[in-house]
């Protein structure tokens, strides 16, 4: 890949979201459509520059766990979600997550996931709105995948 070429940071509730994708679990069933959206986002970065922040891996574990109630499938999918991006640890991000914290002030999850866009230039798709406010607020370009956003829109925003 080309040194020029755009990359992205996704959160993990887009990560999840596409792993859950037609699971009949009862506190996602009401949510298939958005999911399925997150399930074409992950098919459409393929070959394409994604990285996550290294807490991102402990937070799939920790919502697939919650989710499925299932330790392996936990496991599994947070080594899936590690070998499958890249994936930059907190120290490579610290200093800028700190500037941001300090400047819009989101959650400390949240703050990684814009460090890492700000650091590599990349930018964010997440199914949080407020995450992607406060990244609008920094001038990272952001993708908010809800029930508005239709499949133009994500291949627009990943240039498809």
């Amino acid at each position: 890949m080309s040194g020029d070429e755009r990359g992205f940071v996704i959160d993990t509730n887009v990560i999840v979201g596409a792993f859950f994708y037609k699971r009949n679990y009862p506190q996602i069933r009401n949510k298939q459509a958005v999911l399925k959206k997150c399930r074409l986002i992950l098919d459409l970065v393929k070959g394409k520059n994604v990285a996550i922040p290294r807490v991102a891996v402990v937070e799939v574990i920790s919502v697939v766990k919650r989710i499925s109630g299932d330790t392996s499938l936990a496991i599994r999918l947070g080594n899936a979600v590690e070998a499958s991006f890249e994936v930059v640890s907190e120290e490579e991000i610290y200093g800028i997550a700190k500037e941001t914290a300090s400047f819009v002030a989101p959650s400390g999850f949240d703050t990684y996931f814009l460090a890492l866009a700000l650091t590599k230039g990349y930018s964010l798709i997440t199914r949080d709105k407020a995450l992607c406010s406060h990244s609008k607020d920094l001038n990272v370009p952001c993708l908010l995948i809800d029930e508005s956003t239709d499949d133009n829109m994500i291949k627009e925003f990943l240039e498809v």
